[in-house]
């Protein structure tokens, strides 16, 4: 049985024993019934509003779904990768999930084609939600961009090798190359969707958005309760998800997901 829920049957139960509840106070740090670390915003117990620490979004929680935060322990490496019944996947992640390898010991050579097309693929399929992997791995797929090429003295690069060469690093740091499109969001990444931003004179890659928000882009109801649960109006800092994340409707159409409109979501 998984350990966070095995740790919120044995609360629930105690509870019932003692006939007492404990509660949660805003500014406690928490972890979710989904396995996020959050803080918690609203306390009306036994109704809760946390801001997960990842995305920097909120939800919406019953007391009974949240437990005190316990810092997460890492899977071995040796956990292997699990695929949903019927899932699309190339030969190499089912021959992974046939021989219990996690990503982390992807069978082609670093830096190959093969390699970075395994991890593009995997990434995609992780947010499809049909590859569960262990933690290790999702450090890999969401806050790398392993998968992913850059350009590098004009050539097309992998990005996130695991080691690089330190002087061709810092050669590459010295190399005039040509900057990325900034301010313009695009699919993709280790979320939804990605864009470049300038911070503090560099360039730094923002990833926000999941799939769940794309199909109610439309519903001007459900525009109006994001922009409010948000605080859209109060997210101004182009260096963070959230504020990308608000404005997503805005960019709506160089997405693919309709016309633009001009408002929060």
């Amino acid at each position: 049985m998984d350990k966070l829920k095995l740790r919120y049957l044995i609360r629930e139960a105690i509870e019932n024993v003692a006939n007492v509840t404990s509660k949660f106070s805003v500014g406690d740090k928490v972890t979710t019934v989904d396995g996020d670390t959050a803080n918690v915003t609203m306390a009306e117990h036994p109704f809760y509003t946390v801001e997960l620490e990842e995305t920097g979004t909120t939800k919406s929680f019953n007391f009974k779904d949240l437990a005190p935060f316990q810092e997460k322990v890492i899977a071995k490496t040796s956990e292997g990768i699990s695929l949903q019944e019927g899932a699309n996947a190339s030969p190499g992640l089912l021959f992974h999930q046939a021989h219990n390898k996690p990503l982390s010991e992807c069978v082609f050579r670093i830096g190959s084609k093969s390699y970075v097309e395994f991890y593009a693929e995997a990434r995609e399929l992780f947010n499809e939600g049909v590859l569960k992997i262990n933690e290790l791995d999702r450090d890999l797929v969401r806050k790398t961009d392993i998968g992913e090429y850059g350009l590098f003295e004009s050539k097309k690069v992998p990005l996130d090798i695991p080691f690089i060469n330190e002087n061709i690093e810092e050669k590459k740091k010295k190399s005039t190359k040509k900057d990325p499109p900034i301010g313009k969001p695009k699919r993709g990444g280790s979320k939804a969707y990605y864009v470049y931003v300038r911070d503090k004179g560099k360039i730094k890659k923002v990833s926000f958005g999941s799939g769940g928000l794309r199909a109610k882009i439309n519903n001007p109801k459900a525009r109006k309760a994001f922009a409010a649960r948000h605080n859209c109006d109060k997210k101004n800092d182009r260096t963070k998800p959230g504020y990308w994340s608000c404005r997503l409707p805005r960019y709506a159409k160089q997405l693919g997901l309709g016309a633009n409109k001009n408002t929060f979501w």
